[in-house]
């Protein structure tokens, strides 16, 4: 039994459930096709809702808050900081307040917090007396070190890591993490329908098959093992009842 930590099902054509996922949306549109999607799901997917800092969304934010008071999604996220580009960085100021109104509504509600994280790592510890008061924070697609990650962990954040396809792509930092950092801590993902392999069009989120295969490879363990492994962390970090496992 897979499971995929991170994609926007709302992107993915004719999507189908086959493994537990968290599906993160970042509008109003988005989310209605996910929640339609997950009503469907036996429990497979679990939804969540963010203001993403390369949208910054803020005009969302009541709208974020009436799904968390209706129970509708079980983690706030994507949100965090995205300098990547001059274009994205200039934005800093937005990014700031979606991600402090994300991260208090996470806090309040007690629900785990997606972060997405480019560029910004200092601002995650900047933030850590606060990350530390969630229920858990999951870093999607963490993309810093192995050392990074648990300098995260040494402030006490109930942080879980999770990788994908640049694993594939031979990315020495999500190799090193994910060989170095308790298994406990790791998650799995595809981002579909994003972070494609050079000559892809898109990411099929049945390529999370491909994400654990790698991962056993970089662990030296065998795939029923890291299942087991992985599916438990999915739902303790996104605090969940082991459901439908069989």
């Amino acid at each position: 039994m897979l499971c995929d930590s991170h994609l926007h099902i709302a992107e993915c054509e004719n999507f189908v459930p086959a493994h537990f996922c968290c599906s993160c949306a970042h509008s109003k549109e988005e989310f209605f096709i996910q929640e339609e999607i997950a009503s469907k799901s036996s429990g497979k997917v679990l939804c969540a809702f963010g203001l993403h800092p390369q949208k910054p969304l803020l005009e969302n934010v009541d709208f974020l808050e009436s799904l968390l008071i209706k129970k509708r999604i079980v983690a706030v996220g994507e949100t965090g900081f995205d300098f990547f580009t001059p274009e994205l960085k200039s934005c800093a100021a937005q990014q700031k307040k979606a991600f402090e109104v994300c991260l208090e509504l996470a806090t309040e509600h007690k629900v785990p917090l997606v972060i997405h994280d480019r560029k910004a790592l200092d601002l995650a510890f900047y933030y850590s007396s606060a990350l530390k008061k969630c229920a858990s924070v999951v870093f999607h697609s963490f993309a810093f070190t192995a050392r990074d990650a648990v300098s995260i962990l040494n402030h006490r954040i109930n942080a879980y890591f999770s990788f994908g396809k640049p694993l594939l792509n031979g990315n020495k930092k999500s190799i090193g993490c994910v060989k170095e950092l308790p298994l406990e801590r790791i998650l799995l993902e595809t981002d579909a329908p994003y972070q494609t392999l050079k000559g892809e069009e898109k990411t099929s989120p049945l390529q999370i098959k491909q994400v654990y295969e790698k991962t056993c490879e970089i662990r030296s363990m065998n795939m029923e093992e890291l299942e087991n492994c992985v599916l438990k962390n999915f739902f303790t970090a996104f605090n969940v009842a082991e459901i439908n496992c069989s």
